[in-house]
């Protein structure tokens, strides 16, 4: 039953994933997915071959990484051009340098700025990579209302405050428990790497379910109707969920999104039993006791613009989020469809779960 396998696997968030990998993609010895943090973005660069580990098979997340480096993975992140090529005048990087090409190309495209010298082998801080993840990305400050940030030591008439307002609102970079962001700080390899993903695969993409459509779900067993039935003072849009194949007592769930986040909760728990980060990138979602799933795990947004097949329809701008049980040692995997909402649940070897059918205009 619906209700009964939501409370046993503890009502955790779930992942979203684009292409179904279940493997560790990479396999960096010194990154584990369950215990390295940024994992999820750096395989997400490395299976795209933008980045790579070292020779013995570590990544080695906490190296510091030279700007040469950074130039590089800008350009194939971006797949800037490498042909008519404007010389930056660089005093440091003359045409004989094995990353010429590299830096000039990030140069044309205006990621770096007229300078004596580009110091290649130098490391950047963490506000230099907000304004290059600024440029890179056309990114714009989300209006986030009550939830913008406010750093002890970012001034609003710094010089790098918009930038780091930027990618503070689309999750690209967030700041210390403490209310610093750390401007100064130089940044590691593993730590370029989330930014860089996550300000590739940020979206802002609405995932709730269409009030104007009747929803009918499958576990396999059961055929589920989704009625929609309004929105709430306390700012969750309900619907009625009626098992069609056998009776059974199902609370109303209700949903919600907005520029933060997007959350569901059934009408009896407290919190709400999926959390989901918004805008959306690829990185590990992290709990929020206060908010979030009262369910304890690992979970990740894999993809944000996947594409996934169910019951013969193609979804395209799939949301993929993928949670991991540790205490039964389960993966499971949820696609989100643009303004459609749930399209299917499965577990790691692809298993249908629960998945749409169909959806009936009103």
């Amino acid at each position: 039953m619906l209700k009964k396998w939501m409370a046993a696997c503890a009502i955790f968030l779930l992942a979203v994933t684009g292409t179904m990998q279940y493997a560790e993609a990479a396999s960096f010895k010194d990154m584990k997915k369950n215990s390295s943090s940024l994992y999820v973005e750096v395989n997400y660069l490395a299976d795209l071959d933008i980045i790579s580990g070292y020779p013995d098979g570590q990544f080695k997340p906490n190296e510091p990484i030279a700007k040469k480096h950074i130039a590089a993975m800008l350009v194939k992140a971006l797949e800037l051009p490498m042909t008519d090529l404007v010389d930056p005048g660089y005093k440091d990087v003359p045409k004989t340098h094995p990353y010429y090409n590299e830096i000039a190309a990030a140069y044309k495209a205006g990621l770096f700025s007229k300078a004596a010298n580009f110091k290649p082998e130098s490391s950047i801080s963490r506000a230099f990579m907000a304004r290059l993840m600024s440029k890179a990305f056309q990114l714009k400050v989300q209006n986030k209302a009550d939830y913008m940030p406010s750093y002890s030591d970012v001034a609003r008439n710094s010089d790098f405050y918009t930038d780091i307002m930027r990618v503070s609102t689309n999750n690209v970079a967030t700041g210390y428990p403490n209310g610093t962001f750390k401007p100064n700080q130089l940044i590691t390899r593993a730590h370029f790497a989330a930014f860089l993903t996550r300000a590739m695969t940020a979206r802002t993409m609405n995932i709730m379910p269409d009030a104007d459509y009747t929803y009918y779900y499958t576990d396999g067993s059961s055929t589920y109707r989704y009625d929609h039935e309004g929105k709430e003072e306390n700012g969750l849009d309900y619907w009625r969920i009626t098992n069609e194949t056998e009776y059974e007592d199902i609370p109303r769930l209700g949903f919600v999104q907005d520029s933060s986040y997007y959350g569901e909760g059934y009408d009896d728990w407290a919190h709400f039993d999926q959390y989901i980060p918004h805008p959306f990138v690829v990185t590990q979602i992290h709990h929020h006791d206060d908010i979030g799933p009262v369910g304890y795990g690992n979970g990740w947004i894999t993809s944000t613009n996947g594409k996934k097949t169910v019951r013969g329809t193609e979804y395209r701008d799939v949301l993929v989020v993928e949670s991991y049980f540790p205490w039964s040692k389960e993966t499971v995997i949820e696609y989100y469809a643009k303004d459609i909402g749930l399209i299917q649940r499965v577990d790691s070897l692809g298993n249908e779960l629960y998945g749409l059918v169909k959806r009936v205009k009103k």
